[in-house]
């Protein structure tokens, strides 16, 4: 059996499906005045199908890719009112909606995995059999689209099989169902059910549908992870960009509370000596001292830490050779902070999180604010990769502002906004390159990995508490081995100099995360590892 004849109805046509007006498009769609188009693009071709409702009301606009060296077809939908009123109500927008005929008797597999969820097994592969009467649903938790469940998975059926990815940075869904004589796949947001008004546009999650051909799931996804480094993974001048070999003293800010210019330039050449190929400050730069969760919305430089700015470091990485890498949490505002005494109006509040307020990047005056508050840092302090950290759930926020007749639209605004600061600030700074944060690992999709590479998966040995030794080297190497499944360069954390601790953590890059002085590190408890007692004594 062919890819094709074992997938026919996710190969042959883009699939998707959604209710207007209390109808199901597949009752009128096919009815609609219909126009395509051809684009010819590096490595394949880009069809756009366009659907027009009568009267010049609602069109719908499927970007559909397909490629020449991959079997694969991935495609965006766009909703866009072009009428002089408000459209009837837009649900149940499926991005994929699609039933394949599957034998009763034949047996599927979906292999996914855990998300990050800053516990010692983030990532952790999982298979579940969908037999007839089986139905698999999943979601992430509180908005972010790796927080708890990754967003791709691979079905397996006798032969060969198929990965779907979404592509989606807010509260997406995929389901999985199965009756005698079928396995209906869906995927989308979790919940739209909105009216669009004149001339509003709104798009979909992205799909990408992969076919594969074999008895071993892996071949799946070796597949996809070719393909993510051929067609999605960001470059810079068309080369592919790489994960670094990093330096941040993060580590030694939170045991001493020490942050200023002398003891990052101290640092920097003796990393530099070691082969380190990057220099990264995190959360200790910016505000007026307090604790570094309690600043975030004030993003100007420390002055009692930095009084020179951080233009002298990143001075001192360029003349080493290195990269200059600086943290950011723009999203998150906290109380007191510069945004939410001079602009309250950008901000949205939820009752149950009074503390932290979301900056609404669905609000084009509040993107472009802060657009251009991290663009003047980036040129001011010559960064390389801007760093972007989100550390609460937004679903919250979202939900709290939709009006009744607008489900979801403030999920659509954010998200759509965040990927127009990205691709800005890649604009402006066309040498620059993202490191997509979120609490370690909480915001990878196929949207983010086309614009940023992950360089810290989890947060685990922060909020678990785990002491130096066996139990974060078990919990990075779980990490490695679940993420890397499906991603194939990404970055983490190095807490110790020992053979066994450094080799356990070496993927595409790594940082050393520690806090520099090795006597106030315990040894391995693995016997093998002794060799941490030969550096301290040195």
């Amino acid at each position: 059996m062919t890819p094709k004849e074992r997938w026919p109805a996710v190969l042959d046509r883009e699939k998707f499906s959604f209710r207007y007006g209390g109808r199901s498009s597949d009752e009128f769609l096919v009815k609609w005045q219909q126009t395509r188009s051809v684009e010819t693009t590096p490595g394949g071709k880009i069809e756009h199908i366009a659907y027009a409702e009568a009267g010049g009301g609602l069109n719908v606009l499927a970007h559909v890719r397909r490629l020449d060296d991959f079997p694969a077809v991935d495609w965006v939908v766009e909703f866009e009112n072009q009428g002089p009123e408000p459209t009837p109500i837009l649900e149940d927008i499926l991005a994929l909606d699609a039933a394949v005929a599957i034998p009763a008797a034949e047996r599927v597999r979906l292999h996914h995995a855990k998300g990050s969820s800053c516990r010692i097994d983030d990532f952790l592969p999982q298979t579940d059999s969908i037999a007839p009467g089986g139905d698999m649903l999943l979601a992430p938790a509180g908005g972010r689209s790796s927080n708890g469940v990754l967003p791709f998975m691979n079905i397996q059926r006798d032969g060969g099989g198929m990965v779907l990815a979404v592509g989606w940075s807010g509260q997406w869904m995929a389901r999985l169902n199965r009756d005698e004589k079928a396995l209906h796949l869906s995927a989308g947001m979790e919940r739209v059910q909105l009216t669009l008004h004149p001339g509003e546009k709104i798009r979909t999650p992205r799909v990408l549908i992969l076919h594969w051909e074999g008895d071993d799931e892996e071949q799946g996804n070796n597949l996809l992870r070719r393909l993510l480094i051929a067609h999605y993974l960001p470059r810079i001048d068309g080369r592919l960009v790489m994960p670094p070999l990093a330096q941040c003293l993060q580590g030694y800010f939170y045991a001493s509370g020490q942050a200023n210019e002398q003891l990052e330039l101290t640092a920097l050449p003796k990393v530099a000596a070691l082969g380190a190929d990057t220099y990264w400050i995190d959360a200790c730069w910016y505000g007026k001292g307090r604790e570094w969760w309690q600043e975030v919305g004030t993003w100007t430089v420390n002055p009692d830490r930095f009084p020179r700015g951080l233009k002298p470091i990143s001075n001192a990485a360029h003349e080493a050779g290195m990269k200059f890498i600086l943290w950011f949490e723009p999203e998150r505002v906290q109380r007191e902070t510069a945004i939410e005494r001079e602009h309250p109006e950008f901000l949205l509040r939820c009752e149950d999180n009074p503390d932290n307020a979301l900056l609404n990047l669905g609000m084009p005056e509040a993107r472009a604010y802060i657009t251009d508050a991290i663009s003047d840092i980036i040129s001011e302090s010559g960064v390389d990769i801007y760093r972007q950290d989100f550390n609460f759930d937004p679903l919250p926020y979202w939900q709290a502002a939709d009006a009744p007749d607008r489900i979801g639209m403030t999920e659509i605004r954010h998200v759509e906004g965040l990927y127009e600061l990205w691709d800005e600030l890649r604009r402006r700074h066309p040498g620059l390159w993202i490191d997509n944060c979120s609490s370690g690992g909480r915001r990878i999709d196929l949207e983010t990995l086309s614009r940023s590479l992950p360089l810290w998966p989890s947060d685990f040995p922060d909020i678990c508490g785990l002491p130096y030794g066996r139990g974060m080297q078990v919990g990075d190497q779980c990490i490695n081995a679940g993420l890397s499944r499906w991603i194939p360069l990404f970055g983490g954390g190095v807490w110790n100099f020992t053979p066994y601790v450094t080799r356990g953590q070496i993927v595409g890059g790594f940082t050393f995360g520690m806090h520099i002085p090795v006597e106030d590190f315990p040894p391995d408890d693995d016997p093998e590892n002794s060799d941490q007692q030969a550096i301290a004594a040195k």
